[in-house]
């Protein structure tokens, strides 16, 4: 179990890379705010896709909307960072738009979270 969760956080990672490497080229706030729709738009079409994904990988079919999610919420760290560093009068509302999107997937993993616990400990 160990080995999956170092893998995931490794493929979740990836994406982050990429974006601190197309940085390199532009701004990063600028990239970030290109890049930032990708795990929004990866959660749906997984949606969409649900039923195929189910039938081709049975009980692992969690594993690409998890990954989704974790890479959204390195997404959202990164957002996070870029906005806290620049001063209150500088922020630009495109980067907070970016942010918010790019950590949806991430605030429905840990709604889904906190309900599965709080689910848990009332059954008991």
């Amino acid at each position: 179990m160990v080995t999956v969760g170092l893998l995931a956080l490794s493929v979740g990672l990836a994406p982050v890379a990429v974006l601190f490497a197309l940085g390199r080229l532009r701004t990063l706030e600028l990239v970030y705010i290109r890049v930032s729709w990708v795990p929004v738009v990866a959660l749906a079409r997984q949606a969409m896709f649900v039923r195929p994904m189910t039938q081709a990988l049975s009980y692992a079919s969690i594993i690409p909307p998890l990954l989704t999610c974790i890479v959204s919420l390195f997404f959202g760290i990164v957002g996070a960072t870029l906005l806290a560093g620049r001063p209150r009068s500088e922020r630009r509302r495109d980067l907070l738009r970016a942010t918010v999107l790019a950590s949806l997937p991430a605030a429905l993993l840990v709604g889904y979270v906190m309900v599965t616990f709080a689910w848990f400990f009332v059954r008991r």
